[in-house]
């Protein structure tokens, strides 16, 4: 079994391309997250993998078996595939029981009670909740039945569309475990694109970042964290300082927070783009570092992200400010510091360069 597989595929709409060459492989009962901001391509590459579009080149497997390329196209209803949309587009006239087993033939639905009950059961549903009707039932209810529906026919590839987008955030993150945990539990390869990179880092066995068309990186959540293929994959998946500096020998980088270990070593580069991430940045009253002020702060509950400004360095921010560099620190939320106090700023850890 070899999960989904998309390889070379191009689609266009008019004279507009869309999907430049995409190539992806999501391996048999892994969940990848195809995160992208919106216009990338995703929703299309996720609509192509279902067969609602066709590609203009390129071919489309599903656990080993064409379904789209030279010459043939399956239909969607004979790809065994679910599809969990934004909505969910429950149909409001039926009964959560009879929504979950309307896509099963005639004889499975007259006796699918007990069907119907293992499904709610694994998307974390209460038996008594089968009698009710879409409008009984939270967003997150919805969203769920939604997906014990396309989890009845028991389908090899479960493709989802951006599906807690519409839910408040705390639906969503109770709505998130619910979907990971069936999808687990169901063993089916799943596809979810996505536009949110907490999401995409926190559910997905992989995360494929799709830029203007093509994917720019797939690896495991943390692994793309840690060491994004470019500036724009690192800004994509996670708060980024991204600041000028030079190699200085064999594993280290001087920039802005002064001369740091490298996490992968850049050979032969001279000007260089340096990522730290914000809860790398140590800041301290009278510790190592360079110095800096603070400029704003910002509470978040548990933690809080500071501007500061540092005093001087090697090279220009990308968020220059009357000449200093300006970065963004994120410290646990009962930090001691203010707007106007001057602080040292260090960095934990090795960084990652990019070549200029």
């Amino acid at each position: 079994m070899t999960g989904v597989v998309v390889e070379d595929v191009t689609k266009s709409f008019g004279a507009t391309p869309v999907l430049r060459g995409v190539t992806l492989t999501a391996p048999p009962g892994t969940l990848t997250a195809v995160l992208g901001r919106s216009g990338c391509g995703k929703t299309t590459l996720l609509r192509i993998v279902a067969g609602f579009d066709h590609p203009d080149a390129g071919t489309v497997a599903l656990h080993g078996r064409t379904v789209a390329g030279p010459g043939r196209t399956l239909p969607p209803e004979r790809r065994g595939i679910g599809y969990l949309t934004q909505e969910g587009s429950l149909f409001p006239h039926l009964t959560v029981a009879a929504n979950v087993l309307f896509g099963l033939p005639r004889r499975e639905r007259r006796q699918g009670g007990a069907r119907v009950a293992a499904l709610l059961e694994t998307v974390d549903l209460a038996p008594e909740l089968a009698d009710r009707h879409p409008h009984e039932l939270s967003g997150g209810q919805q969203q769920r039945v939604a997906l014990a529906r396309a989890l009845a026919p028991e389908p090899a590839v479960i493709l989802l569309d951006e599906p807690f987008s519409s839910l408040d955030a705390g639906l969503r993150a109770d709505t998130q475990r619910a979907v990971a945990k069936a999808l687990a539990a169901a063993g089916a390869t799943a596809l979810l694109v996505t536009h949110d990179r907490a999401e995409a880092l926190a559910l997905a066995d992989q995360v494929a970042v799709m830029r203007d068309g093509v994917i720019a990186q797939v690896d495991a959540p943390g692994a793309i964290y840690r060491d994004p293929v470019d500036p724009g994959v690192a800004a994509l998946v996670g708060d980024a300082v991204l600041l000028d500096g030079r190699r200085e020998g064999a594993g280290r980088v001087a920039c802005a927070l002064g001369v740091l270990p490298l996490r992968s070593d850049v050979p032969d580069a001279g000007a260089v783009r340096v990522l730290v991430r914000p809860e790398q940045l140590v800041v301290g009253r009278d510790g190592p570092g360079v110095p800096a002020r603070v400029r704003t702060r910002e509470f978040r509950g548990p933690d809080l992200t500071v501007e500061l400004a540092l005093g001087g360095g090697v090279g220009d921010g990308v968020d220059g400010v009357d000449g200093a560099v300006v970065v963004a620190a994120r410290l646990p939320g009962d930090a001691d510091v203010v707007p106007g106090d001057d602080v040292t700023v260090s960095v934990r850890g090795a960084v990652t360069a990019y070549r200029v």
